[in-house]
Formats: structure tokens, sequence, C-alpha cells
């Protein structure tokens, strides 16, 4: 992160905070952002946590400056980008291949919402440490909390500390991360993420990336830069050419689904969000702005894939990961030049059963956001045709999913 990019962001940081608490308090009347009393009790709370986690960062940050300012040198090398339409089975294949540790390091929950920077990083693998001296009792607690309060959440998208998880978390600090639309929702402050490589001025994609880029040295200066970085953002496909030429040499699977099952899968995750907040759906227009979200996610993945014919572009369909799991892989793998060691190979061979089995616990239909599936064959009749979908007939089913089953990991290093 250049000196300039350094000082601009921790500007953006703090003038965006405070202007965000400013309209959540004042929200006006062309909003969704309703100032309801269930809203501000979550408000309340919310914002002394951001402000807190906020300022915890850019201190570290600082302190990466003075103490560890080795990361700059570090190299970005051959990067994977798992990208996709919303609800398209990323989580699923980026925690898979997160487990071949040979090849790929990534990102855990933790380091994402605790520790972006080097010093972050420092800290709290040495209070690790110290806890695992003692028999790891805050680790056994950390544990039986997140079953507690997130266990019901696993239907929709499995949460834990330890888990890995999207690397878009890292742009919260320069509130350039688009999931902030729920507890934000003010699309004139962050709808342009939505539509990154089209609609964000150039200057802030110069500044957004070069803060990105700079992350990844730092996760890569601890974890060592011998491994290509994986990441999973289902919020980086309307970032496709704001990644190529930030790092022209990254390799990106690109996920797509069905879009009557992905739509309304994702309409239903995303309106639980918006109803934590307790933000005012106001008719259709909430349902709208998503499926507009989903619509440019498709347009922008398939631009990319037929018209630049960009080297290092894989499409997968979720449906294949479902169905045929170890063949899709292994294709993936072949396409991207990797190879597959037995113990990985014996771990994709054990997830393939196990998931041909699995059906989800999250249930949906369109018409509880009134929807048809008419409707959504209309809006991506293209899609479908394109990627050679049917027509949709039946009433909506529950959705398929995609769940790693819970078997030994592979020891793969």
């Amino acid at each position: 992160m250049t000196p300039a990019h350094f000082i601009k962001n921790l500007f953006v940081s703090y003038q965006s905070f405070f202007r965000l608490l400013l309209r959540t308090l004042v929200p006006g009347k062309n909003t969704q952002a309703r100032l309801t009393v269930r809203r501000f009790l979550v408000m309340v709370g919310f914002f002394p946590l951001l402000f807190i986690i906020q300022t915890m960062h850019w201190l570290g940050f600082m302190l990466d400056e003075v103490l560890f300012r080795g990361y700059r040198s570090i190299e970005v090398r051959s990067p994977v980008f798992i990208v996709g339409v919303p609800r398209s089975g990323t989580t699923f294949l980026h925690r898979l291949l997160a487990r071949d540790r040979q090849r790929f390091t990534t990102f855990s929950l933790w380091e994402l919402i605790l520790a972006p920077s080097v010093s972050e990083r420092k800290f709290w693998l040495g209070l690790g440490r110290l806890d695992r001296i003692i028999g790891a009792p805050f680790g056994r607690l950390i544990r039986w909390l997140e079953r507690k309060l997130l266990g019901s959440l696993d239907s929709i998208h499995r949460i834990s500390l330890s888990d890995e998880e999207e690397d878009y978390f890292l742009l919260v600090p320069i509130y350039a991360c688009f999931l902030l639309i729920l507890p934000f929702p003010f699309s004139d402050e962050l709808g342009h993420l939505a539509f990154f490589d089209d609609m964000t001025p150039a200057a802030d994609k110069e500044r957004i990336m070069d803060f990105y880029c700079s992350c990844l040295k730092r996760h890569l200066y601890v974890r060592g830069s011998g491994k290509p970085f994986l990441s999973k953002n289902v919020s980086f496909s309307p970032m496709i050419g704001a990644l190529a030429k930030t790092f022209p040499d990254s390799r990106i699977i690109a996920t797509v689904r069905n879009p009557v099952h992905a739509v309304a899968s994702h309409l239903s995750a995303m309106m639980a969000g918006a109803e934590l907040f307790d933000n005012h759906a106001r008719g259709n227009e909430f349902r709208e702005q998503m499926i507009a979200v989903q619509r440019y996610a498709y347009t922008h993945i398939l631009e990319a894939w037929f018209s630049e014919k960009r080297q290092g572009l894989v499409l997968v369909r979720m449906e294949d990961l479902q169905q045929n799991l170890a063949a899709t892989v292994y294709s993936l793998y072949k396409m991207l030049g990797f190879k597959i060691t037995p113990a990985f190979a014996g771990y994709i061979q054990e997830q393939d059963k196990c998931q041909k089995h699995y059906q989800s616990g999250h249930h949906y239909t369109l018409s509880a956001y009134g929807c048809t599936e008419e409707k959504i064959y209309q809006e991506f009749s293209d899609v479908f045709k394109l990627l050679d979908y049917p027509r949709p007939k039946a009433a909506m089913n529950p959705d398929g999913g995609l769940m790693p089953c819970k078997t030994e990991q592979p020891n793969t290093g």
C-alpha cells in the first residue's frame, strides 16, 4: 500500500464511519434504514464494536510499517480466486480446495475479523500458544459459544472462527465491502461495489485493490510465500477485471448455478440479514436490488468466459459439484495445471460419496418473496440458454446445497 493510499484509506475509513453513523441516526425518508426501536438497539451494539475493531486494525497497520515493513517486499504470485454468482457453491469449493494444504494458503475467519495486519496476527497467535500451554480452556469456550450462538446458521452458511472464509471482509476497514449494505442500506454509499468494474471510479478502484493486495502480502509474510494464495468471494464476481489487472498471473474459478435456485437462495439469505438489522424491504425494492446484483454477476462472469477468453478462467457448475464432485475437481485441477496428491485424492473421494446423499436444511420458495420461476426465466433467459439450463416447469424444491462431510481431514502438510 503506497503512503498516499494509506493516508487516503485511513481518512475514508473514519469519514465513512461517522457519515454512516449520522445517516443511521437521521435516516431520512428515501431509505430502507428505518429507525425502529429494534434497529436502534441493534445499532447501539454494532457501532461501538465496529469502531473498536476498525481502530484496532488501523493501529495494527501502522505498527506493521514500523515493525514488519518486510511484508512490502512479498510478491503475490499466481493467486487463485474463486468467484461466482451468490449461492452457487463457492464456500463449499473454497473449503474443499483449502484442504489441499500442500498447495494453497488461505484466510480463516478469525484472521479476517481480528488480524488483517501482521501485528495483530502475531498478537493473537501468541495468545493462542499460551492458551494451548495451559490446556486450551479459552479455545474450548470459543468453540462452545460458536455452536450455541451460530449453530442455527449452518443450513445457510456455517460460521466458525477457524473455518476458511471469504476475504472480502478485508475491505471492511475501508468500507469497500458490499455486505455492509445490510447494516447500512444506503445504495448511494455502497451500491457501486456490486457493479465494481463498471461503476466504481478508477481512482477508487486503484486505491481499493492496492489495499487488498497489501493485506494479501501481510498474510503471506506470516504464513509463508511459498504457496499460491487461495481466495473465495462471490462479491469479487463484479471485480474480475480489477483482479486481472492487479494480479495478471492469477487464475479465476467462477461457479454458476441454475438461476431459479441461485436467486431464490440468495434472496432467502440476504433477507435474513436485512431482517437482523430490521431494514424496511419497501415492497419489492430490496428483492429487485438483489436480483440486479445476481444479474450482473452472471453477466460479468459469462462475458469474461465467452468474450475475453481470459487464460486461467474456469467455469464450474454447482450441479456438477453436487452430482460428480470427484470428476469435477480432477478436471478443474487439470485445467489449472495442478497435480493432486494421494492424500487429497482420498479426501475428494470421501467427499464425493457423502455429497451425493447430502440435503441442505435451507428451505425457501420464490413465492415467499413475491417472485415466480417464470419471472426468473424471463429475467435470465440468456443465462438459461448459454448454460443449457432447462426452462423451469415444477414448483421450487428445497435447496440441494453443498456441505463438506465431517470426515478426517487429509494430512497434506
